[in-house]
């Protein structure tokens, strides 16, 4: 076995660092001093030098360093600092370099609110970010800029404007995303099909960027005669210059070292090994930031090269990619051969960060990986002549649109096929360690069996060895996908999520054999679906919701709902819509019927009496009924009982006035177990006689922190009080899991614990 020390010292010093983070011993997960002040809510004033400015829809950011911040009567000093300051006002020129004074509040970056969602306090601290703030004013107070980082955001920004006005804002917010890095025009619709086709990696600076542009400066030089040397620095030099230009991420980062090592190789005349050489890179970014060991980023890029160096040779050994006659046959075979290491050694960090995975992506990767290059050529080579002649540097862009119109073509056949999407939720680190584990002794065992070959003098493989490894592994694959979804199946129980959606309602019951959702919306969180509702499901592995209950048509509890049914063929299956009776239909729910019948969706119509079984749950309808006189909306909620033997949870929709009274007069009412507090606790529901009746042990609220309503209001947090009723809020929890065996309850608070 080849020896590598240096390997060694590398891998140890990961393993130090790993073990660093995972007893929080690393300084960046601690909070800063401003940072526990921000989560308070706090006026400041920053003086901080221009790092960086990035573009957004509404805002521009700047990430400030070196800072002396004032807040609070007290003088600290934060080393970075991201600020927010809206486009409309931002009426002064700011450059990279400037010292700017900034007044605002600071803000608290939030953790996931609900479990499987963005981490945003996770995200900003793997960059040394704590605080966030929201500028008021912003002056210059020095002019002095950082020439170089200003030409290079220039140059960006006159890139992504010659790509789109060529390629047109589809296309040419792709090619910006692969060439610039740049996000923010890429289309929703094909972000979205391209991460669950499996080949998202294509939108990220990766190291196939940096591969062909340092590689190829340096062979070109090469070829014109000029030395190792300054071959080498003029590779180097480029990518510096791209990394600083695009605002270098993991990957890129990677590379850029990766490349420093096999280029230093070349000039010395030695070997380049790529695991000594991956394993030196990634020791260097831990070293410098040690959260990385916790991104998605890092984890998919390392992993991705390590599936490569590890697993690409036994692929090839077992296929004969080596002895393979044509050259068609050799690439289809290398592309397979690089596609199931790929995709074998990225299981984990997949189904742990997307909750998913697509399988058809080992055959689409054959396809689409050789067409980057012809891509990332014709972008490059396209935009240098469109500085000197514009339309033929406009015909040679097209060559991208073909490409990328051929990528939107083999996903759109591939998201047809059956079981284009594997959703086995969110596993657990011990069963990330079980997989990796198999995988190890699966290979191992084909390794040896290999040297022992060798030792013998029999070249050829052994393919039963070989086929026996491939089917274990894809048997463990099947596995870890069923232990996975299976752990999140209730045994002998059921679970009630209430989710923090903001200012709305969603709560996701999960019975016996059946899933089902009570509302989906917001009026102060964007896209409440794709950021609040959809991960969380696809975290608990829930692809398929049998029936979705909609209380009343307002917009916080069914633009989420909206949105779901809209994607259907990319997020999660709805095989039922519940709406009240028709009598009660406004605008807004004849329009989400009209789309869930678009979709392919049955719509049902429940009224007092109707129920939904599974097993030994029961979720029965207990108003409002079609006899009585009420206005749409409010007070004509749909207002539903789930039972589960001596659990009782009331969900009651938005009902205040006339439809609460009609409600009590009915005599449906029972005490009950938990109550979700009507119309995010408001003072106009929730009266006296109700609570006297319903008598909740505990009641749930969901609103939005800092609302503009109040809500809860404090007469209602009084009269629950009152009653003797437990009160717990999604403002101060997040999501409230509730979980039941039919006699005793738990409540865990994401942001809070376990109560």
């Amino acid at each position: 076995m080849r020896k590598r020390p240096l390997c060694a010292i590398c891998v140890l010093f990961i393993v130090i660092q790993s073990l660093r983070v995972l007893f929080s011993g690393v300084e960046d997960m601690k909070a800063t001093a401003l940072e526990s002040l921000a989560a308070e809510g706090v006026r400041v004033r920053v003086d901080g030098t221009v790092h960086r400015i990035e573009r957004k829809e509404k805002v521009t950011a700047f990430y400030l360093k070196e800072n002396a911040v004032s807040a609070a009567g007290r003088e600290i000093t934060e080393s970075d600092i991201l600020v927010y300051f809206p486009i409309e006002e931002n009426n002064i020129e700011i450059k990279t370099g400037n010292v700017l004074r900034v007044t605002g509040e600071a803000q608290a970056f939030d953790p996931a609110r609900n479990p499987g969602n963005f981490d945003q306090r996770g995200y900003y601290r793997r960059q040394g970010i704590h605080v966030l703030v929201w500028a008021e004013q912003i002056e210059v107070l020095s002019g002095e800029t950082r020439w170089l980082r200003h030409q290079l955001a220039r140059l960006r920004e006159e890139w992504d404007r010659l790509l789109v006005r060529h390629l047109g804002g589809y296309y040419g917010g792709t090619m910006s995303a692969i060439l610039l890095g740049e996000k923010n025009g890429l289309d929703p619709e094909m972000k979205t099909m391209y991460q669950k086709c499996g080949i998202s990696h294509l939108l990220a600076i990766s190291g196939l960027h940096m591969t062909f542009l340092g590689m190829g400066i340096y062979k070109m030089m090469r070829r014109l005669g000029c030395g190792f040397a300054p071959s080498g620095m003029a590779g180097v030099v480029l990518l510096i210059l791209y990394s600083l230009m695009i605002g270098a991420g993991v990957s890129s980062l990677r590379a850029l070292i990766m490349f420093l090592v096999r280029i230093g190789a070349e000039v010395t005349g030695r070997d380049y090994d790529l695991l000594t050489s991956l394993s030196l890179s990634a020791a260097v970014l831990c070293g410098w930031r040690p959260l990385y060991l916790t991104d998605a980023g890092f984890l998919l890029s390392y992993g991705a090269i390590l599936g490569i160096a590890l697993f690409e040779p036994v692929f090839s050994d077992l296929f004969g990619r080596g002895k393979a006659e044509g050259k068609v046959r050799r690439w289809i075979l290398s592309g397979l051969c690089t596609s199931l290491a790929v995709n074998l050694m990225l299981l984990g960090p997949l189904l742990y960060f997307y909750y998913e995975i697509p399988p058809y992506s080992v055959l689409l990767n054959i396809v689409v990986i050789p067409l980057m290059p012809a891509a990332m050529g014709a972008g490059l080579a396209g935009s240098a002549l469109a500085l000197v002649w514009d339309a033929g540097g406009g015909a040679v862009l097209q060559v991208c649109r073909g490409v990328l119109a051929v990528y939107d073509l083999v996903c759109g056949w591939s998201s047809a096929l059956p079981f284009s999407r594997i959703v086995a939720g969110k596993p657990e680190m011990w069963q990330l360690a079980m997989y990796y584990a198999a995988l190890g002794i699966v290979f191992s065992l084909y390794v040896y069996q290999k040297e022992r070959r060798m030792r013998r003098g029999v070249e050829k493989p052994c393919r039963v060895h070989g086929a026996a490894c491939l089917l274990l592994t894809a048997a463990m694959i099947l596995v870890c996908r069923g232990v996975c979804r299976d752990g999140f199946l209730p045994r002998d129980e059921i679970q009630a999520a209430v989710l923090d959606v903001g200012q709305g309602d969603c709560i996701h019951i999960r019975g016996p054999s059946a899933d089902i959702l009570i509302d989906g919306g917001s009026s102060d969180v964007s896209d409440p679906w794709t950021y609040r509702i959809g991960p969380w499901l696809l975290s608990r592995a829930a692809d398929c919701l049998d029936y979705v209950f909609v209380t009343h048509g307002d917009q916080d509890h069914i633009n989420g709902i909206r949105e779901m049914l809209a994607d259907q063929a990319f997020g999660v299956e709805v095989r039922n819509l519940v709406l009240p009776p028709r009598e009660y239909h406004d605008e807004m729910l004849e329009e989400l019927a009209l789309t869930a019948a678009q979709n392919g969706t049955a719509v049902l119509l429940m009224e007092p009496g109707g129920q939904v079984t599974d097993g030994g749950l029961t979720v029965r309808c207990l108003a409002p009924s079609p006899d009585e006189t009420l206005e749409p909306g409010n007070e004509a909620s749909l207002v539903l009982e789930a039972v589960y033997e001596d659990f009782r949870m009331l969900l009651t929709g938005d009902v205040e006035g006339r439809g609460e009274e009609a409600l009590v007069k009915s005599g449906s009412l029972e005490s009950c177990s938990v109550l979700k507090a009507a119309h995010h606790g408001s003072e106009n529901s929730g009266s006296e006689e109700f609570l006297e009746i319903v008598q909740p042990v505990v009641s749930v609220i969901s609103a939005g922190r800092g609302n503009r309503y109040g809500h809860p209001h404090a007469e209602t947090v009084r009269r629950l009080e009152h009653i003797g009723s437990r009160i717990y809020s999604t403002q101060e929890n997040g999501a409230l899991v509730i979980r039941t065996d039919g006699r005793r309850m738990w409540i865990t608070g994401t942001v809070s614990g376990t109560s």
